[in-house]
C-alpha cells in the first residue's frame, strides 16, 4: 500500500497564541506577494518589480460554544473597554503526522468577526485577519 505524501485536513491542528485551538473549524489564508511594478517616465512598460510591505490575510472558522466567551475569552480580539491595550496574537498550523508547521503567523490582528445562527446547525463565526509576517515549512521559527 502506498503512502501519500499530500497533506489531508484531518492531520491538521491549529495553535493560537501557541495553546492548540480545538474551537477552529477551517481556515483560509491568502498572502500578498510583496512587489510593486515600477513604470518608467512616458512608457507603458515595467522597468522594474520593487519589493514594498509584506501582508497576509485571512479567516478563520470557530464553533461558539456555551459561555466560551467568544474571540475577545480567546485572546483573538480585545473587547471594547481594553481596545487601546490590544496585542497581536499568533496563529500556526502544524500537520500532525509530521510536526511540519504549514502556516505561521506571528503578529496579526482582527480584522472583523460574523457569527452565522442557521437553525438547525452550529453558531459558526468567521474572523478576518490581517497579519505582518508570514511562515511556512521552508521559513518557519516554531
Amino acid at each position: 500500500m502506498a503512502i501519500s505524501n499530500l497533506v489531508t485536513s484531518p492531520h491538521c491542528v491549529c495553535y493560537i497564541n501557541n495553546v492548540p485551538f480545538a474551537r477552529c473549524c477551517g481556515l483560509n489564508f491568502d498572502i500578498l506577494t510583496p512587489r510593486k511594478a515600477i513604470r518608467g517616465i512616458d512608457t507603458l512598460e515595467v522597468v522594474e518589480l520593487a519589493p514594498v510591505g509584506f501582508s497576509v490575510r485571512g479567516s478563520l472558522q470557530v464553533y461558539r460554544f456555551h459561555r466560551d466567551g467568544g474571540i475577545e475569552a480567546a485572546g483573538l480580539a480585545a473587547t471594547f473597554d481594553s481596545l487601546t491595550r490590544e496585542k497581536y496574537a499568533s496563529v500556526m498550523v502544524l500537520d500532525r503526522s509530521t510536526d511540519t508547521v504549514l502556516m505561521q503567523v506571528n503578529k496579526f490582528c482582527v480584522e472583523h468577526q460574523n457569527w452565522a445562527i442557521t437553525p438547525r446547525s452550529f453558531v459558526i463565526g468567521t474572523v478576518s485577519f490581517t497579519g505582518l509576517d508570514y511562515n511556512n515549512d521552508a521559513t518557519a521559527t516554531a
